[in-house]
């Protein structure tokens, strides 16, 4: 009964109250969790589910077969979401729960063992036997988050890898090969180094190019000499790579940890092939990478565009954020740059003609004071229905991005395709800082 009563002070709209009822059911322990989890499968719930799920996920170890069985029995997706989420962050100071959990006969329920065994780190290491026989399970999604398990054990884990990679067992032998990419590709058998070589050069003769989702800045020069791009930018140690081995590193480095990766975020770029007459590279030189604050970063883009147009002619700069609406574009022609243009930030240069016949990010268009009445602001769809009913109407233009601005100036990444004519190899090349800290660690996708 006294949990019933907890459950409903979990809903209270009084703070206090709900901090008191999380504080006296995580220190119930096992003793709140039925309780817990009937609120949990709840429909509809009295309390938010995540907020069940978070102190489930407290409780830890008496809490984990019953979410095992939520997670893989119950009907309602959201309540299997939530129980997953519990069982990937529980607060355990035994892992054996986890560890069991490697050899369920459910490969859900093996997968969430390996991602809580990632969330440990090295203290999964007494475990490290397991998460290495479940390189070769007979399921994707588990031998992929078991990749990333073994990779969170650090080096200790690379004597055992290379011992995988050497004699086998054979099921187990890319697995092991993946994670060692993601510990330290330096440890990386020559013969292993070989084989990969080899492989890039007889994939990248038939590869096709596919649209790329941009997500950071890239470059884009009007030369087919990639010689003389590598040494503009004080690039060096290209390696040959396929344009998804090159994407992928690209996209890699955007993504990666900034707090433990430091200067190898931006160790390396991605340097196209000539992509009709125009070379791009994919990265940030070390000249912007070093430009910290959004004014010194809009100086050093504008300086590397005016310098690199004086050397080929014309030099442009594009970037783009995948989770927000972030957008530059930078123009240069004979060593002047002609236009600069940052959502939310500087500005410089007249409009360009191929900005014509769009809204630029953050300009409104002319429409009626009530224009959105009647519309419910918390109702997307509706907002959404009535903005392309608007645009129809009044011929509203579409608002432009770095990729457009690409498509008209030089050449669009996102529209690559079997029809893009590229001519030339595709290249990684190191920086200063990837020739002074070395490059992020990682497994990327040949």
């Amino acid at each position: 009964m006294w949990n019933a009563a907890l459950i409903e002070d979990l809903a209270s709209a009084d703070e206090a109250v709900q901090c008191a009822a999380e504080q006296a059911l995580v220190r119930a322990g096992a003793a709140a969790v039925p309780a817990l989890v009937d609120e949990l499968c709840r429909t509809p719930p009295r309390v938010d589910r995540t907020v069940t799920g978070a102190l489930l996920a407290r409780i830890g170890a008496p809490a984990f077969t019953p979410l095992t069985d939520v997670m893989t029995r119950h009907r309602v997706r959201q309540v299997r979401r939530t129980a997953r989420f519990a069982l990937s962050w529980m607060r355990l100071d035994d892992l054996t729960p986890y560890a069991e959990a490697l050899s369920h006969p459910d490969p859900r329920v093996r997968t969430q063992a390996a991602i809580g065994l990632r969330h440990a780190g090295a203290r999964a290491l007494p475990y490290a036997t397991a998460l290495l026989e479940l390189l070769g399970d007979p399921d994707a999604d588990v031998r992929r988050h078991a990749v990333a398990a073994v990779t969170a054990l650090g080096p200790q884990a690379v004597p055992a890898l290379l011992r995988i990679r050497a004699g086998g067992p054979g099921r187990c032998r890319l697995a092991a090969l993946t994670a060692l990419a993601g510990i330290d590709p330096a440890v990386i058998a020559e013969r292993d180094r070989a084989a990969l070589a080899r492989l890039i050069r007889i994939k990248s003769r038939t590869e096709q190019p596919e649209p790329m989702r941009p997500c950071g800045t890239w470059l884009a020069l009007p030369t087919t000499d990639q010689a003389a791009v590598l040494a503009a930018l004080d690039l060096s140690d290209a390696q040959p790579v396929t344009l998804r081995l090159g994407t992928a590193a690209w996209w890699h480095d955007q993504h990666a940890d900034a707090a433990t990766m430091g200067h190898r975020l931006h160790a390396r770029v991605f340097v196209t092939p000539a992509v009709d007459g125009w070379t791009l590279v994919f990265g940030l030189p070390t000249a912007l990478a070093h430009a910290t604050d959004p004014g010194s970063w809009s100086r050093a883009a504008r300086d590397l565009c005016a310098r690199l147009s004086a050397r080929f002619g014309a030099a442009h700069l594009y970037g783009m954020a995948c989770t927000d609406g972030w957008t530059v574009w930078c123009l240069a022609e004979h060593g002047t740059v002609l236009r600069y243009f940052e959502a939310d930030g500087e500005r410089c240069g007249p409009r360009h003609p191929a900005e014509e016949g769009f809204l630029l990010p953050g300009e409104q268009p002319d429409l009626p004071a009530d224009a959105y009445a009647g519309v419910d602001p918390a109702d997307p769809g509706a907002w959404a229905a009535r903005r392309a009913d608007l645009a129809e109407r009044h011929a509203i233009p579409q608002t432009c991005h770095a990729t457009d601005i690409a498509a008209a100036t030089s050449a669009d990444p996102s529209t690559f395709g079997p029809h893009t004519r590229m001519t030339g190899r595709a290249v990684l090349a190191l920086t200063a800082c990837g020739r002074a800290y070395g490059t992020a660690p990682g497994a990327l996708e040949i």
